[in-house]
C-alpha cells in the first residue's frame, strides 16, 4: 500500500492582462500494488511520473483538469539458498569454487527536510506570485561516522515569480544554492561494509514572506529530500561444485545460485539540446528556460549502461505582441552512461537518479530558444552471476568404491592443460596426495608426461 500526492499548478493570465498568475492543488490517493509473491526482508522503491495532462474551462473562474500517472514499484527481497562449503568424513573430495559474494547488507531510507529563508537582492524586484520552484542536487558526498552516514551535498533552488511592482519586467527568476547534511542510521554498519548513498528531491515548496511592510522580499524555502542508503559486506566464500569419495560411492544434488556482486557507483553526466518555438508570434523576451528529468530511466542494453526517456524543455516569455506564452518540447534521449561495470546484465538493479545541474538558453530565432542542459546520473548498480553450487551429498556406506587393480602407484601420461581434479576423480584418489607425489605447485598439468597416481586410502 502507498499513498500518491499529486500537485497540480495552473499557470493562466487573467481576462484583459498580460501578466501571469499560478495557482496550485494538491490532491492525495491511496493505492494497493497486488504482488506476484510474497518477499522476504522486502525494500521498497516507488517512483511517479506524470505521463500527460489537459484541461478545459468549464466557466471564467474553473477549469476541468485530467491527466495520468504512472507510478513505478520495485520490491527486493532476501533469497537464500543452503549451499554445501566443506565436508568431514567418509573420504569425501570437494572441489571448490571461489566467489565475493555479499554477507550482510543494511538497507535504509530516510526522508528529510531541509530549509531556510532566502533574500533577494536589492536590485531584484519584490515578490508577487510564485509561478515556478524547483530544487535539484547538483553536487553529493558522504561520510561515514561512528555507525552512521552522512549525505552531504549542495541544492539548486529555482525561483520564477512575478513582481509585486508595475515595471518593464513583469516576470523574474532567481537562483540559491542551499547546502544540507543529514545523518542516517545504519544498524551495524562498520569500516568493513561499502556505503552507497542517494539523495534525491521529492519536492519544492517556496513561498513568499513579507516583512511587515507588505513587500514580499523574502523566501521560505521547504525541500523534502529522500535518502537512500545501501550498505554491503562483500566476503570471500568457498562453494563445492563437485564431489567424490575415495573409498565409498557419493551423489550429489545441485542449484544455481545467484550471487549479488559487489555494488558499482554512478556517477556521469551527458548535455541535452532542444528547440522551444512561439507558434503564434515570435518572441520578445525569455523570462526563464527550465528542464525536467523525471522521465528519465537507466537501464541496461547490450553490456551498457543507458539513460533513456524524455527531456522536457519549457521556455516562459513574452512574444512581439505583448501576450505571456509558455512554449514546451520534449526530447527523447538516449546516451550511455559510464561506469566502473565492464558489463552489465539485462537484470541488473540500477537504483539511481538524474538532476539538472545547469540550463541555459540561447535566442536562435524570432520565435525559437535553443536550450541546453546539463544532466547528471547519480546512484549505484548492483549486478550478479548465476553459478552451480552443491546443495546436499549422499554417501552409501553400503557400497564401496569400485577399485581398478591393486596397486599402490600407478602411472597416468597426462596431457598439458588437463585438470588434476579430472584426473584424481577418474582413479578415486586424493588430489593432493596426487599433488605432493608428483611435486605439484597448481592443479593444472602445465606440461604434458608422466605422472603418479597413489592408491586410493
Amino acid at each position: 500500500m502507498y499513498e500518491l500526492t499529486v500537485c497540480l499548478k495552473v499557470i493562466y493570465c487573467s481576462e484583459g492582462s498580460n501578466v501571469p498568475q499560478a495557482v496550485e492543488q494538491k490532491l492525495v490517493y491511496s493505492r494497493t500494488a497486488e504482488l506476484d509473491r510474497p518477499a522476504d526482508a522486502p525494500s521498497v522503491y516507488i517512483t511517479a511520473v506524470s505521463d500527460h495532462i489537459n484541461c478545459r474551462a468549464v466557466n471564467r473562474r474553473r477549469i476541468d483538469v485530467r491527466g495520468a500517472v504512472t507510478v513505478n514499484v520495485c520490491i527486493m527481497g532476501e533469497n537464500v539458498t543452503e549451499t554445501v562449503c566443506e565436508a568431514f568424513g567418509e573420504n569425501i573430495q570437494l572441489r571448490k569454487k571461489s566467489c565475493l559474494c555479499p554477507s550482510q547488507v543494511i538497507r535504509t531510507q530516510k526522508r528529510a527536510v531541509v530549509s531556510d529563508d532566502l533574500s533577494l537582492s536589492e536590485t531584484a524586484p519584490p515578490i508577487g506570485t510564485i509561478l515556478r520552484a524547483s530544487a535539484d542536487v547538483i553536487s553529493a558526498d558522504k561520510k561515514l561516522i561512528a555507525g552512521k552516514a552522512a549525505a552531504k551535498g549542495e541544492l539548486k533552488i529555482s525561483v520564477v515569480y512575478t513582481s509585486a511592482e508595475d515595471g518593464d519586467e513583469p516576470v523574474s527568476s532567481v537562483q540559491f544554492s542551499l547546502p544540507f547534511s543529514q545523518l542516517v542510521e545504519l544498524e551495524g554498519l562498520d569500516d568493513d561494509f561499502r556505503c552507497f548513498i542517494n539523495t534525491s528531491v521529492i519536492s519544492c515548496t517556496v513561498s513568499p514572506r513579507s516583512e511587515g511592510d507588505g513587500v514580499s522580499r523574502q523566501l521560505e524555502c521547504e525541500v523534502l529530500l529522500l535518502i537512500d542508503c545501501y550498505g554491503v559486506k562483500m566476503t570471500e566464500t568457498q562453494l563445492a561444485c563437485d564431489e567424490y569419495s575415495t573409498t565409498l560411492q557419493s551423489s550429489h544434488t545441485s542449484a544455481p545460485v545467484r550471487i549479488e556482486k559487489a555494488p558499482v557507483p554512478i556517477d556521469s553526466g551527458f548535455s541535452v539540446r532542444g528547440i522551444c518555438e512561439s507558434k503564434d508570434s515570435p518572441l520578445a523576451a525569455v523570462y526563464d528556460a527550465s528542464c525536467s528529468s523525471e522521465g528519465m530511466r537507466l537501464t541496461s542494453s547490450d553490456g551498457r549502461l543507458i539513460a533513456a526517456g524524455n527531456i522536457t524543455f519549457t521556455v516562459m516569455g513574452l512574444t512581439e505582441s505583448g501576450d505571456f506564452v509558455i512554449c514546451e518540447t520534449d526530447v527523447p534521449v538516449e546516451e550511455e552512461i559510464s561506469s566502473e561495470a565492464t558489463e552489465i546484465s539485462p537484470d541488473a538493479d540500477i537504483r539511481a537518479s538524474f538532476s539538472v545541474t545547469s540550463c541555459t538558453y540561447t535566442i536562435t530565432a524570432d520565435n525559437t530558444v535553443e536550450v541546453k542542459a546539463d544532466i547528471t546520473a547519480r546512484g549505484w548498480l548492483t549486478d550478479h552471476i548465476t553459478t552451480e553450487a552443491i546443495t546436499d551429498i549422499t554417501v552409501d556406506e553400503t557400497a564401496p568404491r569400485e577399485a581398478e587393480g591393486d596397486y599402490a602407484l600407478r602411472l597416468y601420461f597426462a596431457e598439458n592443460g588437463e585438470e588434476l581434479w579430472d584426473i584424481a576423480k577418474r582413479y578415486g584418489a586424493s588430489m593432493m596426495r596426487i599433488m605432493e607425489e608428483n611435486e605439484l605447485d597448481g592443479d593444472i598439468v602445465k606440461e604434458a608426461g608422466m605422472l603418479l597416481i597413489p592408491a586410493a586410502q
